[in-house]
Protein backbone atom coordinates (compact mmCIF):
# COMPACT_ATOMS: atom_id res chain seq x y z
CA UNK A 1 0.00 0.00 0.00
CA UNK A 2 2.79 2.61 1.13
CA UNK A 3 4.49 1.98 -2.21
CA UNK A 4 1.47 1.57 -4.60
CA UNK A 5 0.93 5.43 -2.45
CA UNK A 6 4.62 6.60 -3.12
CA UNK A 7 4.33 5.47 -6.84
CA UNK A 8 1.08 7.51 -7.24
CA UNK A 9 2.53 10.34 -5.47
CA UNK A 10 5.59 10.40 -7.63
CA UNK A 11 3.19 10.08 -11.48
CA UNK A 12 1.34 13.27 -9.66
CA UNK A 13 4.35 15.31 -9.27
CA UNK A 14 5.50 14.39 -12.66
CA UNK A 15 1.35 15.55 -14.05
CA UNK A 16 2.39 19.11 -11.99
CA UNK A 17 5.60 19.17 -14.08
CA UNK A 18 4.36 18.70 -17.24
CA UNK A 19 0.86 21.30 -16.36
CA UNK A 20 3.56 24.05 -15.53
CA UNK A 21 5.95 22.89 -18.50
CA UNK A 22 2.99 23.05 -21.15
CA UNK A 23 1.54 26.44 -19.85
CA UNK A 24 4.86 28.25 -19.36
CA UNK A 25 5.51 27.56 -22.91
CA UNK A 26 2.10 27.59 -24.34
CA UNK A 27 1.79 31.18 -22.77
CA UNK A 28 4.64 32.17 -24.34
CA UNK A 29 3.85 31.32 -27.78
CA UNK A 30 1.03 33.89 -27.92
CA UNK A 31 1.34 36.50 -30.63
CA UNK A 32 1.22 39.26 -28.47
CA UNK A 33 4.09 40.30 -26.47
CA UNK A 34 3.49 40.85 -22.70
CA UNK A 35 6.39 43.58 -22.56
CA UNK A 36 4.53 45.28 -25.12
CA UNK A 37 1.04 45.02 -23.86
CA UNK A 38 2.77 46.60 -20.17
CA UNK A 39 4.30 49.15 -21.63
CA UNK A 40 1.36 50.36 -23.62
CA UNK A 41 -0.35 50.17 -19.97
CA UNK A 42 2.42 52.36 -18.64
CA UNK A 43 2.91 54.50 -21.76
CA UNK A 44 -0.05 54.62 -23.95
CA UNK A 45 2.28 55.06 -27.02
CA UNK A 46 5.17 53.30 -26.26
CA UNK A 47 8.67 53.59 -28.30
CA UNK A 48 11.02 50.63 -28.69
CA UNK A 49 12.95 51.65 -26.24
CA UNK A 50 10.16 51.95 -23.54
CA UNK A 51 9.00 48.36 -24.83
CA UNK A 52 12.42 47.09 -24.22
CA UNK A 53 13.23 48.54 -20.68
CA UNK A 54 9.79 47.40 -19.59
CA UNK A 55 10.77 43.57 -21.59
CA UNK A 56 14.59 43.83 -19.65
CA UNK A 57 12.57 44.95 -16.51
CA UNK A 58 10.63 41.34 -16.33
CA UNK A 59 13.04 39.61 -17.74
CA UNK A 60 11.63 38.04 -20.93
CA UNK A 61 14.89 39.16 -22.69
CA UNK A 62 16.13 36.00 -21.53
CA UNK A 63 16.56 32.20 -22.99
CA UNK A 64 12.70 31.00 -22.81
CA UNK A 65 14.45 27.66 -21.09
CA UNK A 66 16.04 29.80 -18.19
CA UNK A 67 12.90 32.10 -17.87
CA UNK A 68 11.44 28.71 -17.02
CA UNK A 69 13.72 27.38 -14.60
CA UNK A 70 14.03 30.35 -12.45
CA UNK A 71 10.08 30.99 -12.99
CA UNK A 72 9.90 26.88 -11.96
CA UNK A 73 12.22 27.64 -9.15
CA UNK A 74 10.35 30.61 -7.12
CA UNK A 75 6.88 28.77 -7.58
CA UNK A 76 8.24 25.98 -5.68
CA UNK A 77 8.92 28.47 -3.10
CA UNK A 78 5.69 29.82 -3.24
CA UNK A 79 6.87 32.99 -4.94
CA UNK A 80 5.04 33.69 -8.42
CA UNK A 81 6.55 37.13 -8.63
CA UNK A 82 4.51 40.08 -9.22
CA UNK A 83 1.48 40.63 -11.77
CA UNK A 84 2.41 42.29 -14.92
CA UNK A 85 -1.05 44.04 -14.82
CA UNK A 86 -1.51 45.14 -11.27
CA UNK A 87 1.68 44.96 -10.00
CA UNK A 88 1.05 43.02 -6.96
CA UNK A 89 2.64 40.35 -5.53
CA UNK A 90 0.42 37.25 -7.32
CA UNK A 91 0.35 35.06 -4.45
CA UNK A 92 -1.27 37.62 -2.35
CA UNK A 93 -3.98 37.92 -5.23
CA UNK A 94 -4.45 34.02 -5.26
CA UNK A 95 -4.77 33.90 -1.46
CA UNK A 96 -7.79 36.37 -1.88
CA UNK A 97 -9.54 34.77 -4.77
CA UNK A 98 -9.45 31.25 -3.89
CA UNK A 99 -11.34 31.67 -0.93
CA UNK A 100 -14.58 32.45 -3.11
CA UNK A 101 -13.42 30.11 -5.23
CA UNK A 102 -13.04 27.35 -2.91
CA UNK A 103 -16.43 27.82 -0.71
CA UNK A 104 -18.50 27.80 -4.37
CA UNK A 105 -16.73 24.40 -5.18
CA UNK A 106 -17.68 22.96 -1.96
CA UNK A 107 -21.01 24.28 -2.18
CA UNK A 108 -21.11 22.76 -5.84
CA UNK A 109 -19.97 19.62 -4.65
CA UNK A 110 -22.85 19.62 -1.80
CA UNK A 111 -25.12 20.07 -4.24
CA UNK A 112 -23.91 17.76 -6.54
CA UNK A 113 -24.18 15.09 -4.15
CA UNK A 114 -27.37 15.77 -2.81
CA UNK A 115 -28.64 15.75 -6.43
CA UNK A 116 -26.52 12.71 -7.65
CA UNK A 117 -27.62 10.34 -4.58
CA UNK A 118 -31.25 10.05 -4.97
CA UNK A 119 -31.87 10.81 -8.26
CA UNK A 120 -28.96 7.78 -9.41
CA UNK A 121 -31.16 5.37 -7.26
CA UNK A 122 -34.46 6.64 -8.00
CA UNK A 123 -33.76 6.00 -11.52
CA UNK A 124 -31.74 2.41 -11.02
CA UNK A 125 -35.71 1.83 -8.97
CA UNK A 126 -37.58 2.45 -11.60
CA UNK A 127 -35.26 1.32 -14.47
CA UNK A 128 -37.14 1.61 -18.18
CA UNK A 129 -39.83 3.68 -15.99
CA UNK A 130 -41.26 6.91 -16.16
CA UNK A 131 -38.87 8.42 -13.65
CA UNK A 132 -35.89 6.82 -15.13
CA UNK A 133 -36.71 8.44 -18.58
CA UNK A 134 -37.47 11.56 -17.15
CA UNK A 135 -34.33 11.85 -15.02
CA UNK A 136 -32.55 10.27 -17.87
CA UNK A 137 -33.89 13.26 -20.69
CA UNK A 138 -33.24 15.52 -17.57
CA UNK A 139 -29.70 14.78 -17.43
CA UNK A 140 -29.27 14.40 -21.24
CA UNK A 141 -30.71 18.38 -21.16
CA UNK A 142 -28.60 19.25 -18.51
CA UNK A 143 -25.04 17.73 -20.07
CA UNK A 144 -25.42 19.56 -23.17
CA UNK A 145 -25.74 23.28 -22.03
CA UNK A 146 -22.57 25.30 -20.60
CA UNK A 147 -22.38 26.43 -17.19
CA UNK A 148 -23.13 29.76 -17.39
CA UNK A 149 -25.88 29.52 -19.46
CA UNK A 150 -27.40 28.18 -16.39
CA UNK A 151 -25.77 30.51 -14.78
CA UNK A 152 -27.88 33.20 -16.53
CA UNK A 153 -31.29 31.56 -16.14
CA UNK A 154 -30.91 31.08 -12.41
CA UNK A 155 -30.16 34.66 -11.94
CA UNK A 156 -32.75 36.17 -14.58
CA UNK A 157 -35.23 33.67 -12.58
CA UNK A 158 -34.25 34.01 -8.78
CA UNK A 159 -32.33 37.26 -8.47
CA UNK A 160 -34.22 39.43 -11.07
CA UNK A 161 -37.64 37.62 -11.21
CA UNK A 162 -37.70 36.66 -7.63
CA UNK A 163 -35.29 39.30 -6.03
CA UNK A 164 -34.33 36.36 -3.74
CA UNK A 165 -30.70 36.14 -3.98
CA UNK A 166 -28.52 39.14 -5.10
CA UNK A 167 -27.53 39.71 -8.61
CA UNK A 168 -23.19 39.72 -7.99
CA UNK A 169 -21.03 39.63 -5.68
CA UNK A 170 -19.57 36.96 -2.59
CA UNK A 171 -20.51 38.66 0.45
CA UNK A 172 -22.18 35.51 2.18
CA UNK A 173 -22.43 32.09 1.91
CA UNK A 174 -26.16 32.69 0.28
CA UNK A 175 -24.60 34.60 -2.50
CA UNK A 176 -23.00 31.55 -3.52
CA UNK A 177 -25.81 29.03 -3.87
CA UNK A 178 -26.29 30.13 -7.57
CA UNK A 179 -23.33 29.89 -8.88
CA UNK A 180 -23.14 27.02 -7.11
CA UNK A 181 -25.91 24.97 -8.72
CA UNK A 182 -25.13 26.49 -12.18
CA UNK A 183 -21.81 24.43 -11.50
CA UNK A 184 -23.23 21.40 -9.89
CA UNK A 185 -26.35 20.94 -12.62
CA UNK A 186 -24.43 19.43 -15.43
CA UNK A 187 -21.96 17.89 -13.23
CA UNK A 188 -24.76 15.93 -11.16
CA UNK A 189 -26.45 15.46 -14.57
CA UNK A 190 -23.56 13.36 -15.83
CA UNK A 191 -23.17 11.39 -12.58
CA UNK A 192 -26.29 10.45 -12.25
CA UNK A 193 -26.07 8.06 -15.26
CA UNK A 194 -22.34 6.38 -13.61
CA UNK A 195 -24.27 6.48 -10.67
CA UNK A 196 -27.10 4.52 -11.80
CA UNK A 197 -25.47 1.59 -13.59
CA UNK A 198 -23.28 1.18 -10.70
CA UNK A 199 -26.22 0.42 -8.28
CA UNK A 200 -28.06 -1.47 -11.21
CA UNK A 201 -24.69 -3.86 -11.21
CA UNK A 202 -24.90 -4.11 -7.50
CA UNK A 203 -28.40 -5.11 -7.60
CA UNK A 204 -27.39 -7.65 -9.92
CA UNK A 205 -24.56 -9.11 -7.82
CA UNK A 206 -25.02 -12.42 -6.40
CA UNK A 207 -24.49 -11.19 -2.88
CA UNK A 208 -27.93 -9.93 -3.28
CA UNK A 209 -29.22 -12.93 -4.70
CA UNK A 210 -27.38 -14.91 -1.57
CA UNK A 211 -29.25 -12.08 0.96
CA UNK A 212 -32.55 -12.36 -0.77
CA UNK A 213 -32.68 -15.77 -0.38
CA UNK A 214 -31.53 -15.69 3.49
CA UNK A 215 -34.41 -13.38 4.31
CA UNK A 216 -32.79 -10.42 4.29
CA UNK A 217 -34.76 -7.19 4.51
CA UNK A 218 -34.88 -4.68 0.81
CA UNK A 219 -33.78 -2.10 3.61
CA UNK A 220 -30.68 -4.03 4.42
CA UNK A 221 -29.81 -4.68 0.67
CA UNK A 222 -30.13 -1.31 -0.38
CA UNK A 223 -27.61 -0.57 2.16
CA UNK A 224 -25.46 -2.94 0.75
CA UNK A 225 -25.34 -2.13 -2.67
CA UNK A 226 -25.00 1.54 -1.65
CA UNK A 227 -21.59 0.37 -0.13
CA UNK A 228 -20.72 -1.20 -3.75
CA UNK A 229 -21.96 1.42 -5.52
CA UNK A 230 -20.54 4.15 -3.15
CA UNK A 231 -16.64 3.72 -4.56
CA UNK A 232 -17.46 4.53 -7.52
CA UNK A 233 -19.37 7.89 -6.47
CA UNK A 234 -16.76 9.17 -4.44
CA UNK A 235 -14.44 9.15 -7.03
CA UNK A 236 -16.72 11.19 -9.64
CA UNK A 237 -17.28 13.97 -6.42
CA UNK A 238 -13.41 14.12 -6.43
CA UNK A 239 -13.20 14.61 -9.90
CA UNK A 240 -16.42 16.89 -9.51
CA UNK A 241 -14.57 19.40 -7.38
CA UNK A 242 -11.74 19.71 -9.73
CA UNK A 243 -13.75 20.29 -12.94
CA UNK A 244 -15.37 22.81 -10.98
CA UNK A 245 -12.33 24.93 -9.71
CA UNK A 246 -10.86 24.48 -13.69
CA UNK A 247 -14.77 25.37 -15.11
CA UNK A 248 -15.57 28.10 -12.89
CA UNK A 249 -13.92 31.35 -14.78
CA UNK A 250 -17.75 31.77 -16.71
CA UNK A 251 -19.88 31.34 -13.93
CA UNK A 252 -17.70 33.22 -11.84
CA UNK A 253 -17.77 36.30 -14.35
CA UNK A 254 -21.44 35.60 -14.62
CA UNK A 255 -21.89 36.32 -11.32
CA UNK A 256 -19.03 38.81 -10.86
CA UNK A 257 -17.45 36.63 -7.73
CA UNK A 258 -13.85 38.00 -7.70
CA UNK A 259 -12.42 34.82 -7.83
CA UNK A 260 -9.93 32.28 -9.14
CA UNK A 261 -11.55 32.07 -12.65
CA UNK A 262 -12.28 35.52 -12.87
CA UNK A 263 -8.32 36.52 -12.04
CA UNK A 264 -7.70 34.07 -15.08
CA UNK A 265 -10.11 35.48 -17.29
CA UNK A 266 -8.77 39.29 -16.55
CA UNK A 267 -4.98 37.74 -16.96
CA UNK A 268 -5.67 36.10 -20.11
CA UNK A 269 -7.19 39.80 -21.23
CA UNK A 270 -4.42 41.68 -20.20
CA UNK A 271 -1.89 39.24 -21.50
CA UNK A 272 -0.71 38.88 -18.00
CA UNK A 273 1.59 35.54 -18.75
CA UNK A 274 3.13 34.86 -15.66
CA UNK A 275 -0.73 35.23 -13.79
CA UNK A 276 -1.74 32.98 -16.17
CA UNK A 277 0.98 30.10 -15.00
CA UNK A 278 -0.15 30.73 -11.62
CA UNK A 279 -3.43 30.39 -11.79
CA UNK A 280 -3.18 27.16 -14.13
CA UNK A 281 -0.55 26.07 -11.73
CA UNK A 282 -2.50 25.86 -8.61
CA UNK A 283 -5.64 25.23 -10.19
CA UNK A 284 -3.73 22.21 -11.42
CA UNK A 285 -2.24 21.31 -7.77
CA UNK A 286 -5.81 21.67 -6.32
CA UNK A 287 -7.34 19.31 -9.23
CA UNK A 288 -4.43 16.83 -8.46
CA UNK A 289 -4.59 16.66 -4.35
CA UNK A 290 -8.53 15.96 -4.75
CA UNK A 291 -8.08 13.34 -6.68
CA UNK A 292 -5.40 11.74 -5.10
CA UNK A 293 -7.60 11.89 -1.92
CA UNK A 294 -10.74 10.51 -3.73
CA UNK A 295 -8.91 7.90 -4.82
CA UNK A 296 -7.73 7.03 -0.69
CA UNK A 297 -11.19 6.78 0.29
CA UNK A 298 -11.81 4.82 -2.60
CA UNK A 299 -9.51 2.37 -1.61
CA UNK A 300 -10.48 2.80 2.00
CA UNK A 301 -14.36 1.91 1.25
CA UNK A 302 -14.04 -0.57 -1.22
CA UNK A 303 -13.73 -4.05 -0.41
CA UNK A 304 -12.24 -5.06 -3.35
CA UNK A 305 -9.87 -2.60 -4.05
CA UNK A 306 -8.27 -3.39 -0.44
CA UNK A 307 -8.22 -7.27 -1.49
CA UNK A 308 -6.07 -5.65 -4.80
CA UNK A 309 -3.81 -3.62 -2.49
CA UNK A 310 -3.30 -6.43 -0.03
CA UNK A 311 -2.22 -8.89 -3.49
CA UNK A 312 -0.38 -6.46 -4.31
CA UNK A 313 1.72 -6.18 -1.27
CA UNK A 314 2.21 -9.27 -1.06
Amino acid sequence: MTRKILARLAMLLLVLFGVTLLTFFYTSLSPVDAAQALAVQRYTRPTEEQITAVRAELGLDRPLPEQYINWLGNAIRGDFGNSYNTGRPIINELSASMKPTLAMAALALLFTAVLTVPLAVLSAGRKGGLADKTIYLFGIVCMSVPNYWIGSMLLLAFAVSLPWFSIMGAESLKDLILPALALAIPVAAGNIRVFRSSFIDGYSSDFVMYARARGVSELKIAAMVSRYALPPLVTMLGQSFGFTIAGSAMVESVFSIPGTGSMLVTALNSRDTITINACVLVIAVIFVAVNFIAELINTALDPRARAKEKSYDS
